[in-house]
Parts: structure tokens; sequence; C-alpha cells
């Protein structure tokens, strides 16, 4: 695929609703047709990237800050990049490889202390085989 193609005829089009400010309770439907002739596929995808990016730095990116190790390399997958992609196995290796080896002792300890916490709650989850009796479920149908 050649990035540096320049794009012609090429229109898309997106319904969206807009207010004419935030919290205004009028709203209007439009639809918008975008025009990207004159644009090479390689700004095209520049675009897309840049909304990527901000999702996954809205989400995952400042859930998991402490996480992250500078300068390190975070797979994301377009499809959803606002859903965390990377192995947890894998961040907490990363996480203690970054520590001095009081520090890794220090946070180990902590991990125990909160598996402990854990526990019990796991325990009673494992004793919960029934639903309670007073829930009932029932399929409605609309006939509309």
């Amino acid at each position: 695929m050649n990035m540096n193609e320049i794009i012609t005829s090429t229109t898309l089009t997106k319904v969206c609703n807009i207010r004419p400010f935030k919290g205004a309770i009028d709203s209007k439907q439009i639809t918008l047709t975008v025009k990207y002739d004159g644009l090479t596929i390689n700004d095209i995808f520049a675009k897309a990237l840049r909304q990527d990016v901000i999702s996954w730095q809205n989400g995952p990116g400042r859930k998991g800050y402490d996480d992250l190790i500078d300068k390190s390399t975070v797979n994301v997958s377009a499809k959803a990049p606002g859903a965390v992609t990377i192995d947890p196995e894998t961040a907490m290796v990363a996480k203690l490889a970054s520590m001095s080896p009081e520090e890794q002792k220090g946070f180990l300890r902590l991990l125990v202390a909160k598996a402990d916490e854990i526990e019990p709650l796991v325990k009673k989850l494992e004793e919960v085989t029934e639903p309670t009796p007073d829930v009932t479920i029932r399929k409605v149908e609309s006939h509309v």
C-alpha cells in the first residue's frame, strides 16, 4: 500500500447531534459530509490514530499509569483502543523490574496482604451455588 497516494472522490458521511453549548437542552440532528480529496492515505491514518491515542490515554493509560514504564511500548488494538491489552503478568514483571530489591519486597508484601483480604470474599462466593428463591426471571414480549 502506498501511504503517500493522494485520495480523490472520497466522502464519508456521519449523522450526529449538535447543541449550541455544553449543557444546552436544545439540539439538532445533522448529517455531516466530510470530503477527503487531496489527502494522502497516511493523512487519514494519522487522523484515526489521533483519536485512538486520546481514547487510550483517557482510559487504560491513566488507570494504569503507575504500572507504565517510561519509554516502554504499549500495544493497542484499533478495534478497541480504550481497552486494556497488556498481559497482567507481563505488566507485573515489568513493574517489579523497575524497582529496587527493597521496593520489590515491600510491594510483594502489600500484594500478599491484599490477597489475604480477598480470600474470605472468594470463599463466600464459592458457597453461593443457586440463585436466591425470591428472584423470578420472566421473558417479556412486546407486541408493537
